[in-house]
């Protein structure tokens, strides 16, 4: 031999495979305490955030020091099909912006409720999953 070793394409294999199993999922899982990161880092939150049925209902909670208005949410209703290897045509997935209209001072907290329109189908090839974050809102100047 050359004086070099050489590593067995299984043990290389068997380190690739323990990597992936172990290592974090590239995109995290959404859950709600990730989706409103970013709009922490803003100063607006949403909290005690329920959905059932794709209705969707919680507070708008103004964190900032200034006073905010007609905070937007994007509500996104995520189509899972029960048989993802066949899926059917067309996907009754949609997303919408939602507007909480009004004022909303530093440190307050508006309740809002939000009503899929037309209805979510009930379908029995799939289910979804209702996802709701804040996508901006207006800070009132002095």
């Amino acid at each position: 031999m050359n004086g070099k070793t050489r590593t067995p394409v299984g043990i290389w294999l068997a380190l690739f495979v323990f990597l992936f199993a172990f290592s974090p999922p590239l995109v995290p899982a959404a859950r709600s305490t990730e989706i409103l990161e970013a709009a922490e880092q803003a100063g607006v939150v949403l909290e005690d955030v329920e959905v059932r049925d794709g209705n969707v209902s919680g507070f708008v909670v103004n964190r900032s020091s200034r006073e905010i208005r007609d905070v937007r949410l994007l509500v996104r209703h995520v189509w899972y099909w029960k048989d993802e290897q066949n899926p059917g045509e067309e996907s009754p997935g949609r997303a919408v912006f939602y507007t909480v209209k009004g004022e909303l001072p530093p440190g307050a907290r508006k309740p809002f409720t939000y009503q899929p329109d037309p209805p979510l189908p009930d379908r029995a090839d799939g289910h979804f999953r209702t996802l709701v974050e804040v996508a901006g809102y207006s800070e009132v100047l002095p």
